[in-house]
């Protein structure tokens, strides 16, 4: 679509980002689009929502999940395929990976986004400038510098803050679900799992924005890049400094003319 191809354009002249902006579209019918390979038909098993957002970002491809087609059982909960289980509402997911007990582990279950059932019964991921359809949201992953322009590009129009939500796992309940049911972009630290199976680097941090919010965001970026001091790469006063030297090289300097 050209609306995709032309955001792609200002991501990458704003942003440069190392890997593809990704679109995102779910959707309460279980067929896919034509031309639209399910994740388990094109690998022969089922993986991860988080690869198959690697995999359309690294590698520009464009992939369908049918319930069928996740790994992860906690995706199946989180995008309402199936009612959370007692075990899992008791905590017992979380404890005793990353909780010190099972209450702790069931107040992180009780905080984690969820769609309600049925709401969602398929999705397809694919690079931004690829994408033949219209997304319900963008997800772009950069690093700090990158993102902060996005969290400036975010709050151009109506100021504000970003209030982001952080349990260092579950990403896809986040850039997902969250950024679904609240229409506000969201900032997101890639969670243990992601990092585990998405090959997602040590440095990369996610940032989602709804459909609703593209226009201001693209909006903010040029809006903000125009000031001169928020850009990409980060205008640093040093480069342009006068450079200053130790006293050792008085002599040298006074050789050279430079004194």
């Amino acid at each position: 679509m050209e609306g995709n191809q032309k955001l792609n354009e200002v991501f990458n002249e704003y942003l440069r980002t190392a890997t593809f902006p990704v679109a995102i579209k779910v959707s309460g019918e279980e067929e896919l689009p034509p031309r639209v390979r399910a994740a388990s038909a094109l690998y022969g098993y089922p993986i991860n929502i988080c690869q198959g957002i690697t995999i359309a970002r690294r590698f520009g491809r464009t992939i369908g999940f049918q319930e069928k087609d996740h790994a992860c059982g906690l995706s199946i909960l989180i995008f309402g395929f199936k009612e959370d289980p007692d075990f899992a509402l008791q905590g017992h997911t979380i404890y005793p990976l990353y909780a010190k007990t099972p209450e702790a582990g069931a107040r992180t279950q009780a905080a984690t986004a969820k769609m309600e059932i049925g709401a969602i019964k398929s999705m397809v991921v694919a690079p931004l400038h690829r994408a033949d359809f219209a997304p319900d949201l963008v997800l772009i992953y950069g690093n700090g510098a990158q993102i902060v322009r996005l969290i400036q590009a975010a709050n151009y129009h109506e100021g504000g803050a970003i209030e982001s939500q952080f349990m260092g796992r579950c990403s896809c309940a986040v850039y997902i679900v969250k950024t679904l049911q609240t229409q506000k972009c969201n900032v997101v630290i890639p969670g243990g799992g992601e990092r585990v199976f998405a090959l997602t680097a040590d440095d990369e941090i996610a940032f989602a924005i709804p459909a609703s919010q593209l226009q201001n965001v693209t909006e903010g970026l040029i809006g903000t890049h125009k000031s001169g001091v928020a850009r990409i790469p980060t205008p640093f006063f040093g480069a342009s400094a006068r450079p200053v030297f130790p006293p050792s090289y008085e002599e040298l300097d006074q050789y050279c003319g430079l004194k």
